[in-house]
């Protein structure tokens, strides 16, 4: 029996940046990633900006599949033209994504994801 999967994510428009907060602490399985990938796209559409910032401050656990809809959602983006920036990973969440080199810890430049402390910072950074 599957899970019902509530809403995902919180979007706020800051500056012409869209932020997307994802609200669960837990990304893992391909139901709430494609639940995700669909709140995202929906959102992208509602506000017709190509810069958005993806916080994960609440996010504590992602699997590998959780990377599937921040590909999409950043390959949609450079499609268009835009930006993607990610911000608020800690913990585990940030040894992921350093650990996969989904972001730069440094010297690399080829790592898919820009990242910011927080979203303040990551506006700033796309505004």
């Amino acid at each position: 029996m599957s899970q019902s999967v509530g809403p995902l994510l919180q979007s706020v428009v800051d500056r012409g940046v869209l932020v997307l907060t994802i609200t669960q602490p837990r990304i893992q399985g391909e139901e709430i990633a494609q639940a995700l990938r669909e709140e995202m796209r929906s959102a992208l559409e509602r506000a017709g900006i190509n810069r958005v910032v993806i916080d994960l401050q609440h996010a504590r656990y992602l699997s590998s599949v959780a990377f599937w809809p921040l590909l999409s959602l950043r390959r949609q983006l450079l499609d268009a033209g835009g930006r993607l920036m990610i911000c608020g990973l800690s913990g585990d969440v940030e040894d992921v994504f350093t650990t996969t080199k989904m972001i730069s810890t440094g010297g690399e430049v080829d790592a898919p994801f820009e990242v910011a402390p927080d979203v303040a910072a990551a506006v700033a950074r796309l505004s």
